[in-house]
């Protein structure tokens, strides 16, 4: 094997060590990491060696040896004396759901009040914790916690309740069911009313000496702070923490919309107030579980590559409950559109496929009371609403999610090959089939096609099509491949033929002996994509002697294993227009010395353009780069002289410094 899913164990065959595999990250993992995350063992892949080379290295785990959650945990209760309230700044053990749990997805900020994330929480009388709100990454669950995945313990969990004294209810939330109880773990299970997105996570600080002053809050001072744990705050020189809170690992700081992996105990909350008094719809029978899910304390968090488009989801959470058993209809709707940016210009995302999860533990859905539930899935968007009313004796409840999936796709693709052959193509296959299908989900249209699982070469291919493809100088050949995540190939070899087979690109080893190596009959274009998710592979047409060419045929080789393939074709390069757009960042300053840039860019291709930058005649800088200038009040005007453009002009409009008020007697 080589070459990995994301979210994945591996070693390589020589080695015992493991490591948990996320994206293009690997984390090492100790025996005592296996036991702490009850992953299992048997899920460990043994892959090739030197596969793990091109994965980065981050750590697992903050480097001293007590952790966050060791210490935060069964402290003595808070207490009130004449000087005022005094916090351990601990939590409780009662509420705690397991302590050590692994989270990955986006810091954000859940809504407009939400400060840029991470945030110290900090008061007068000290830093209570640093907080991390992180929206969850429902592949990342699915493929730790879910059916099939690396850690399977969380389906015999259960929620304890805050206050403890409740049912306690079961973490699994989706079927099927044994005993009455759902025993799959699913996003629904990470959810609680109060937290429809995501996990909010905190990181308690340990006070070296008491806070506080007479009659206010204080924090008991616990002595020093275990070894290794750092002080990294000017504001409060008695906060320690086990690590950096902003620069975990060493590198730049963490900021909202970065993906991180973040790990610690898993806590529930409540809504702050009476624990007696019903705190909002959800806080009453048949269960109580009415706030939200915590990691509380974190014991690491970490930012790594976020994943591509095409394994990114949207996820839309409901909890929907009437204020009491009678009155009117409560209704919940909204658009699910993706929350993050195609990657070029001339991309867009569309809607791949989506999932709606309902939440089948008790109380959280009232059957009787569910009015309407729909699902209106568009190119751009998924539409969703729920409608419940009260019954007469029971609220109206509904609880669920859905997982929206992407694709990314190029306004600029000539597709050759999408739910059919191109006219005229002649089937062929060498120990392969010709088989198109709809399982696994296709990644566009409604069929794919599968290179059956066999050892050594087997391929298939046509030849003979006269609806030809043809290709341009610049133009890029791409096809889409899924590799089996359980049988992934040693090679994957896309072949093109005009007249002859003489044009080949392969990734992986080099398995297939045909052709020259090194030249357009056998190119070597890197390493195995990622199994297990959709992967655009990219040719440049020259690179495999196509450019200018007509092609008849195309072969889909594989040396071992198993893919399927999809949606394939040739992408041309938004064409240069010759004309610059041209631009002053910022546009306008005040006067006196300024630093501005002035852009040029063709306004084609959106490519940068190099030349100079005149004011008056004289040459000021280069273009695309930052320059200082004394300006007065006008509007300045610079000549942007390129190679093989005309020349352009761009627009700096200064205006005057205030003046100061005058003196008055």
């Amino acid at each position: 094997m080589m070459t990995l899913p994301s979210v994945s164990l591996a070693r390589e065959s020589s080695s015992r060590q493991a490591f948990l595999v996320v994206g293009d990250t690997k984390f090492p993992l100790t025996g005592d990491d296996f036991t702490s995350l009850m992953l299992q063992s048997d899920k460990v892949r043994v892959v090739e060696d030197g596969t793990l080379s091109r994965y980065t290295e981050r750590p697992s785990r903050a480097s001293p040896s007590v952790r966050a959650t060791d210490v935060f945990f069964g402290c003595p209760d808070d207490f009130v004396s004449f000087t005022g309230k005094w916090h351990y700044n601990c939590q409780d053990r009662r509420n705690r759901v397991l302590p050590d749990v692994l989270v990955a997805g986006w810091l954000w900020q859940p809504s407009g009040e939400t400060p840029p994330q991470p945030f110290v929480n900090e008061y007068w009388h000290g830093i209570e914790d640093i907080h991390y709100e992180v929206r969850y990454d429902s592949v990342f669950l699915e493929r730790m916690y879910g059916p099939g995945g690396l850690c399977s313990y969380l389906s015999v969990v259960s929620y304890p309740g805050n206050p403890a004294d409740q049912p306690r209810l079961s973490f699994a939330a989706g079927p099927p069911f044994v005993a009455g109880r759902p025993t799959t773990v699913t996003l629904d299970s990470w959810i609680l009313p109060g937290n429809l997105q995501g996990i909010h996570g905190e990181m308690n600080s340990w006070h070296v000496h008491n806070t506080g002053g007479l009659f206010t809050r204080h924090f008991v001072g616990r002595g020093p702070a275990p070894d290794g744990w750092v002080n990294p705050f000017s504001g409060d020189t008695g906060a320690y923490f086990p690590f950096h809170p902003f620069h975990p690992d060493g590198r730049g700081p963490l900021r909202t919309g970065d993906y991180v992996l973040m790990r610690g105990a898993l806590w529930e909350d409540r809504w702050h107030g009476d624990p007696a008094a019903v705190l909002d719809p959800w806080d009453t029978p048949p269960t109580r579980h009415h706030a939200w899910l915590e990691m509380h304390p974190v014991d690491w968090i970490v930012k790594i590559r976020e994943p591509g488009p095409n394994l990114r989801t949207t996820t839309a959470c409901c909890a929907l409950c009437t204020p009491s058993t009678t009155g009117d209809q409560a209704d919940w709707g909204m658009s699910v559109r993706p929350d993050f940016a195609p990657s070029s210009s001339t991309r867009r995302i569309e809607v791949r496929g989506v999932r709606r999860l309902e939440d089948r533990r008790n109380g959280m859905i009232n059957p009787a009371g569910v009015r309407a539930v729909t699902t209106q899935a568009h190119p751009d968007r998924v539409d969703v609403a729920v409608s419940v009313a009260p019954t007469g004796n029971e609220q109206g409840r509904y609880k669920g999610s859905w997982i929206v999936e992407w694709r990314e796709l190029d306004s600029r693709d000539r597709i050759w090959i999408d739910d059919r052959l191109p006219a005229g193509a002649q089937q062929y296959t060498d120990t392969d089939t010709w088989l198109w299908t709809a399982e696994p989900a296709p990644f566009h249209g409604a069929l794919l096609h599968r290179s059956v699982r066999a050892d050594g070469m087997h391929q298939h291919y046509f030849l003979g099509a006269t609806e030809r493809l043809r290709v341009a100088d610049d133009d890029v050949l791409f096809a889409y491949v899924l590799l089996d995540p359980d049988a992934p190939p040693d090679e994957v070899m896309l072949q093109w033929r005009t007249t002859e087979w003489l044009h080949r690109a392969y990734w992986g080893a080099d398995r297939l002996p045909w052709g020259t190596p090194g030249t357009a009959e056998r190119r070597h274009l890197g390493a195995l994509p990622p199994s297990g998710e959709w992967v655009r592979l990219e040719v440049p047409a020259q690179a495999v002697g196509l450019g200018g060419a007509e092609i008849n045929g195309m072969a889909f080789t594989l040396s071992g294993g198993a893919a399927v393939w999809d949606y394939a074709g040739a992408w041309s390069p938004v064409p240069k227009s010759g004309v610059l757009r041209t631009s002053v960042r910022p546009a306008s300053v005040r006067e006196g010395e300024r630093s501005v840039t002035v852009l040029a860019h063709d306004s084609g291709d959106g490519s940068p353009v190099a030349g100079r930058v005149l004011l008056e005649g004289t040459d000021v800088a280069a273009t695309n780069t930052r320059f200082t200038g004394v300006y007065d009040p006008d509007v300045h005007t610079f000549t942007i002289v390129c190679p093989n453009y005309p020349q352009a002009t761009a627009e700096l409009r200064v205006s005057a410094l205030p003046k100061p008020p005058p003196d008055r007697a």
